[in-house]
């Protein structure tokens, strides 16, 4: 029996005597339970993620499917903030169209679309591309859209469009937010939007994929970067600081993309009439992405663009307004001269 020890012949205890209920409220408002007296902690005892390696797995899952999918202020989640979509073909083409809003992106997606499926290619949607209603709402959409002359409405945030030929997957294309690559809003530019790359376009521009990057050189569009000399500096600007040092141009490929180009003297809807004119015009309101991209050879005595020129039209836009009173455009699909020449650049490397 062990024996008892007396203050006096442990000074210890005199320097820190026990507390007892009367003089420790909390004592009194926050007893110890012990083990035995509550069952629950005998049978549930703390297991730590490194002593469980199920446990760490699922943990690591949970935090990549949060990463894939967040909420928004509608309750769902929205792509426009997805830290790292999931490209699980390393091997296969990526085309990212790059354009601030309203500048003809997805349109030109879908014009080259209708024009790949009529030349024997296989279209499709990538449904697990980003996990949302709102995604699987577009994907629904665009597959509609491919079918009818109807323009695809604005409000299509993200699509990924898996390409095959023969069965084999040759390509996929991106269609992302335009504030992702550029954004007007004046709101968005004081939080610094224009200043950063989002994880999901930066998880793509480092991938193993070959890339082609589809530049919009918006001049007529109804963002009208024609009489804003502001943005369409800016635009230019953040495309050579934030994307260009990041493309690997000896595999990738550029194409500055002169849309709209049926709304200028240099071509209709049948094709365009004066490539020289139309590169010459674009030079002139994008001087910087002209002069800036160009690379040395043969020891520094031969300058060459890093990039090619290529003009677009997607068609004729009319706007309509159904029995409801709702809005939409309908068109007049161009030549297919001009999505021939565009996939004719896209995979020229490939």
């Amino acid at each position: 029996m062990p024996t008892l020890v007396k203050g006096g012949e442990n000074p210890q205890v005199q320097q820190e005597p026990i507390a007892r209920g009367g003089e420790n409220p909390q004592i009194q408002q926050e007893p110890m339970v012990r083990a035995e007296e509550n069952p629950q902690i005998q049978q549930e005892p703390m297991v730590r993620a490194e002593e469980n390696p199920q446990m760490q797995q699922e943990q690591l899952a949970a935090e990549q499917e949060r990463l894939h999918t967040v909420n928004n202020s509608d309750g769902e989640t929205a792509g426009s903030s997805i830290a790292t979509p999931i490209i699980v073909n390393q091997t296969v083409p990526v085309v990212v169209f790059v354009g601030p809003p309203s500048s003809g992106k997805s349109m030109i997606l879908v014009r080259l679309a209708k024009y790949l499926r009529n030349q024997g290619y296989t279209i499709q949607t990538d449904s697990t591309f980003l996990n949302t209603q709102k995604y699987q709402r577009d994907c629904e959409e665009f597959k509609d859209k491919l079918n009818t002359n109807i323009a695809l409405r604005g409000t299509v945030e993200f699509l990924l469009i898996k390409v095959f030929k023969e069965g084999r997957e040759v390509a996929k294309l991106l269609e992302a937010p335009g504030e992702d690559f550029y954004t007007t809003d004046p709101v968005k530019i004081r939080d610094g939007k224009n200043n950063r790359i989002e994880p999901y376009l930066s998880t793509i521009m480092t991938s193993r994929n070959p890339k082609s990057y589809v530049v919009l050189l918006d001049l007529d569009s109804d963002v009208c970067f024609r009489n804003d000399s502001h943005h369409r500096d800016s635009y230019s600007q953040r495309f050579l600081e934030h994307f260009y040092p990041n493309i690997d141009v000896r595999r990738d490929r550029i194409i500055l993309l002169y849309n709209k180009i049926d709304v200028t003297p240099f071509g209709t809807i049948n094709g365009c009439t004066d490539p020289n004119g139309a590169k010459a015009d674009a030079k002139i309101f994008y001087q910087q992405l002209f002069a800036t991209m160009r690379v040395r050879s043969f020891g520094g005595f031969v300058t060459t663009d890093n990039f090619v020129f290529k003009t677009f039209c997607t068609g004729m836009f009319s706007k309509e307004t159904d029995n409801n009173g709702i809005k939409y455009q309908t068109y007049n699909v161009a030549a297919d001269i001009y999505p021939q020449e565009l996939w004719k650049e896209i995979t020229r490397r490939w």
